[in-house]
């Protein structure tokens, strides 16, 4: 594999990596994936001409390494030992992703290590108490590693001062389809696929989750039977948010999605993983949008949004302090 480093405007790099039928490339502006190709088949949604503008602009948060927390946080505030902290209302009333502060806005520092079979780029930096108002003061290292089986992983480590939350993840769109057409004729497939409603106010619902085998009676299903599907409550999730943004569990966390060319796996030792289907990139107002709803797809792995405040003291994101964090997601493509 060969690897190179391209420098753009605003301490913006690009890192390369070309494996013959495939390429990819980071950037340390927010530790993100900016584009995976496979052949002349663009799987992500990203700009890698324009990078050091186009990722400054997005509002969607394109390829980026997200934290201190993914996610939706009620009413931008949680209680942890017994103190309240208050947090950005980012997306008013609640904080989301980590707020306007958060890792996907950060140049971080990086190094390069090509070893047989694989390279490395471990992007590092820390982020302070007084910057995001969560507790504790936090060195994070996202480790992104591509290998000769065209299986991008990414580790993520992180340790903090106090007892805080930490639950990051990773932003990245996919689209299998050679002409970028919507992503509707994608299948997604797991052994057990339960997904969690949402309210009005886009939080998580503290009620089981919706089996997904109940309703369609297979282990896999098109995103466009998701989309119309006349299950009373699946069709009123659909139309309430335009397609999906909802947290599910899989079997054995794993997921497959595919099209009629290209699979994509995913594997993740996170509890769960939140689809998003873009659903509304109309409100962005930028030359660079050329997107149109359901573009593109992600699966973040992750805890559950907003578990501080559904589960307290029980919830998976609390991080207790000089207590090494550690999780991996891998994400490979293959032809089919």
């Amino acid at each position: 594999m060969i690897v190179e480093v391209e420098h753009q405007r605003h301490d913006v790099d690009l890192i390369k990596i070309d494996n013959d039928e495939t390429k990819i490339v980071f950037t340390n502006y927010g530790a993100r994936i900016v584009s995976w190709k496979y052949h002349d088949n663009n799987i992500i949604l990203g700009n890698v001409v324009e990078a050091d503008e186009f990722y400054f602009e997005n509002p969607f948060n394109f390829g980026a390494t997200i934290g201190r927390y993914a996610g939706r946080i009620a009413n931008a505030s949680f209680e942890l030992e017994g103190q309240t902290y208050e947090l950005e209302a980012n997306q008013h009333p609640h904080h989301i992703h980590g707020g306007s502060k958060g890792l996907d806005t950060r140049i971080f520092d990086y190094e390069i290590v090509d070893e047989i079979g694989q390279i490395k780029v471990i992007f590092t930096t820390t982020i302070k108490e007084k910057e995001d108002h969560y507790p504790g003061d936090m060195t994070i290292k996202v480790t992104h590693t591509y290998d000769a089986d065209q299986r991008w992983t990414i580790q993520y480590e992180a340790e903090s001062t106090q007892k805080t939350l930490f639950n990051p993840t990773n932003h990245v769109y996919f689209n299998l389809n050679r002409d970028n057409n919507v992503v509707d004729n994608h299948k997604i497939s797991s052994s057990s696929l339960k997904m969690f409603t949402l309210d009005d106010n886009h939080i998580v619902k503290q009620e089981a989750p919706l089996d997904f085998y109940d309703v369609f009676k297979e282990k896999s299903v098109l995103f466009k039977d998701i989309f119309n599907s006349t299950n009373e409550k699946l069709h009123q999730q659909m139309q309430r948010y335009k397609g999906l943004d909802h947290p599910f569990e899989v079997g054995e966390r794993q997921l497959l999605i595919d099209n009629n060319e290209f699979e994509l796996k995913v594997e993740t030792d996170m509890p769960h993983m939140v689809i998003y289907t873009f659903n509304e990139p109309q409100n962005w107002d930028s030359d660079f949008n050329i997107y149109k709803s359901h573009s593109g797809f992600t699966v973040e792995t992750q805890n559950l949004p907003n578990d501080i405040n559904m589960y307290g003291e029980k919830a998976q994101s609390i991080l207790e302090a000089h207590t090494p964090y550690l999780s991996k997601t891998s994400y490979q493509i293959n032809e089919k």
